[in-house]
């Protein structure tokens, strides 16, 4: 590795140190928007919708245009997706889901 790459390599460590400082705190944001909305299934539905929206967002217009074109970067990054905590998903609940949940509301209150 040449001595400019490393310099680059050093200057981009900041960089992305920096970027999830603000993503983390950005997280932390939207987690006080939810909490503020506790007890509010309608405004939190709409925060879980923005949420999804921006995940496909990411992934449409910005992830899968940067996937790997090779073997070796195929690889590199499904190492890393394997060692940090695989793949990003977001779960939604399923009706029944949601129905059992009202069936246990209501046998508690029984």
């Amino acid at each position: 590795m040449s001595q400019t790459e490393i310099q680059s390599q050093n200057q981009s460590q900041p960089q992305k140190a920096a970027n999830i400082s603000e993503l983390e705190a950005t997280a932390e944001y939207l987690w006080q928007i939810a909490q503020d909305q506790s007890g509010e299934p309608s405004e939190l539905l709409e925060i879980l919708r923005v949420i999804e929206a921006l995940h496909k967002r990411i992934r449409d217009d910005l992830f899968q245009p940067a996937l790997p074109t090779s073997r070796h970067e195929l690889f590199n990054l499904l190492r890393d997706i394997e060692t940090n905590g695989g793949w990003p998903h977001i779960y939604r609940m399923k009706i029944n889901e949601i129905c059992r949940y009202l069936e246990q509301s209501e046998e508690e209150k029984v």
